[in-house]
């Protein structure tokens, strides 16, 4: 097994165990919770080394071979997104230090952040279908607790929105990964770029198609499914915030990339020119819902809303410029919209 593949998933988890571990000891939290996040920065930095050297790397967990095993697999833009989810782990880190108080600390706010970046961390680096759909999860649970995180009403409120919506994404989700099992016999995103190819139905293909552009699209907060974000970003501490603007709705954004540039390519004329429209109304929404607001905040929620329709325009396109720049420009989005 190659420990740079592995590292990013091991790093974090290893990390949330000893943060449990020193349940009682805050100030050994905060450091551990630091510490961690710079290792993660670490290993996203040597796994896009080896990347760029080496070609893209994959691990079959467990020994089964693909597509019948776990798959973990890292290319440029898998790897370029490890690295960019260490920086903004290790600002948010320090900043939580100031940032996040006793309280919360004493809630276990650094636990769920680092299970928060095993599931941010998975999710770039599976391989199919259904892991994507686990780590997605993992990183559900581990946000809805840090929205709510403190107990105040505006938390509360905020976080309930949040997973309500998310909750039903998931469940599209669910759904989605079940009838293209049925479908095609296999969730291994490589095997299904073949075998979709061939698939005699291609309206049974397009239905799948919709089915997963609503569940990541609403993860990702596009037109019209963003309704949950401006609802609950603005109710956590500053750090939290930070970490979701910089990554939550960037994973989306990369499950889309995934699937609509491997998958979901045979009706490229119906489908991407469906995103292409998406991505100019969920442009024009985030702004106008930007200028509407005078919350610091609630504008900034709406100002990301407006740079995720800006990333999937590159994605209806479908040109290798318009990805190669779409790819860029979530990375730099992911960081910058993150800062404190």
């Amino acid at each position: 097994m190659k420990p740079t593949l592995v590292l990013p998933l091991i790093i974090p988890l290893a990390t949330a165990a000893l943060c449990l571990l020193a349940w009682r000891h805050r100030s050994a939290q905060r450091w551990l919770g630091v510490a961690g996040a710079f290792a993660l920065l670490a290993a996203g930095g040597a796994l896009l080394r080896e990347v760029s050297r080496n070609g893209i790397t994959a691990v079959q967990v467990g020994g089964w071979p693909a597509p019948f095993g776990i798959t973990l697999v890292a290319d440029l833009f898998s790897a370029l997104m490890i690295l960019v989810t260490g920086v903004m782990a290790s600002a948010v880190a320090v900043y939580s230090t100031a940032n996040v108080d006793n309280r919360r600390e004493s809630f276990g706010y650094y636990p769920l952040f680092h299970v928060l970046l095993l599931g941010v961390c998975g999710s770039f680096l599976t391989g199919d279908i259904f892991n994507l759909y686990v780590w997605f999860e993992v990183m559900l649970i581990a946000s809805f607790v840090l929205i709510a995180l403190g107990g105040e009403r505006s938390q509360i409120e905020g976080a309930l929105k949040y997973v309500t919506l998310n909750l039903m994404a998931s469940a599209v989700f669910l759904a989605a990964a079940g009838l293209l099992y049925s479908t095609a016999g296999t969730l291994n995103m490589a095997d299904l770029a073949v075998k979709l190819r061939a698939e005699p139905e291609p309206g049974l293909a397009g239905v799948l198609a919709m089915l997963f552009l609503v569940a990541f699209g609403t993860k990702a907060a596009i037109f019209p499914l963003f309704f949950w974000l401006p609802a609950s970003y603005h109710t956590p501490p500053v750090a939290v915030s930070a970490i979701f603007a910089g990554l939550l709705t960037k994973v989306g954004v990369y499950a889309l990339i995934r699937v609509f540039t491997l998958v979901f390519v045979h009706d490229a004329g119906f489908t991407h020119r469906l995103i292409l429209v998406l991505a100019g109304l969920t442009m024009v929404t985030g702004v106008l819902g930007a200028m509407a607001q005078s919350d610091f905040r609630r504008i900034l929620s709406f100002h990301i809303i407006s740079q995720i329709g800006y990333m999937i325009m590159g994605l209806g396109l479908l040109t290798p410029a318009a990805i190669a720049v779409l790819d860029v420009y979530l990375s730099v989005r992911g960081r910058r919209s993150g800062e404190p």
